[in-house]
């Protein structure tokens, strides 16, 4: 399914952004969000990603784990930008390779699969080298939606009533498919295995409705 990105001109539109991903996601939030039967651990500001000091002490290097909380507050002091189904352009794909420190990528019917973000990953990794940039100047981030589950069969009740919502919603792919559903510790196991099947460099928990009462526990785990 990586077609739609490499059709073309195996480039995809980006754009400076602070809000969150939105399109294809009402229909099937307000389904997902009813209260799991664990309890959740109360909301806490997540804990930011430990700075280590480089061999040579010149300067510091952030060690990000493969799976973090996406933050609801954008940071300012980095220039992100997010690559969605808006447009397919070649000029703005090189515009974030050249300037981005953060690239976010998320699901959509130009991106619908794990195979096809890969492929996306692949384009963004010669345009960095085509203008002069090395991959790790470039940290690109996988945002997915995510659900905490009590357990396994309340995941999977979850993943059903998402399911049956999102079909009377006439869309042309199915965003549900893209999301994590899972217990805390099964959920940032499956979203490190995503992060290490698409090539990027972290996965971004999008926390749906009361899952954000989660987040610390999902920080922490990640974390380990």
């Amino acid at each position: 399914m990586a077609q739609p990105v490499l059709a073309h001109v195996r480039a995809t539109t980006v754009r400076a952004t602070s809000a969150r991903p939105s399109s294809a996601r009402a229909a099937s939030t307000a389904t997902a969000t009813a209260p799991a039967r664990a309890a959740a651990a109360p909301a806490s500001p997540v804990p930011a990603p430990p700075v280590a000091a480089s061999d040579t002490g010149a300067s510091q290097v952030r060690r990000v784990p493969a799976v973090e909380v996406a933050p609801t507050v954008p940071d300012r002091e980095v220039a992100e930008f997010l690559l969605d189904a808006d447009s397919l352009d070649p000029t703005t794909l090189a515009l974030a390779a050249a300037r981005a420190d953060v690239v976010r990528v998320v699901h959509s019917a130009a991106v619908p699969t794990p195979a096809a973000v890969r492929a996306l990953v692949e384009v963004l990794e010669d345009e960095v080298r085509a203008v002069g940039r090395d991959r790790g100047d470039v940290r690109v981030v996988l945002e997915v939606e995510a659900v905490v589950a009590a357990d396994a069969a309340d995941a999977a009740r979850r993943r059903a009533a998402v399911a049956y919502a999102e079909a009377f919603a006439a869309l042309t792919w199915s965003p549900s498919a893209t999301w994590l559903v899972a217990p805390p510790e099964v959920l940032v196991a499956d979203a490190a295995a995503l992060a290490a099947r698409t090539g990027v460099d972290a996965v971004a928990l999008a926390l749906v409705g009361d899952s954000r009462r989660s987040a610390a526990t999902l920080a922490a785990l990640a974390a380990r």
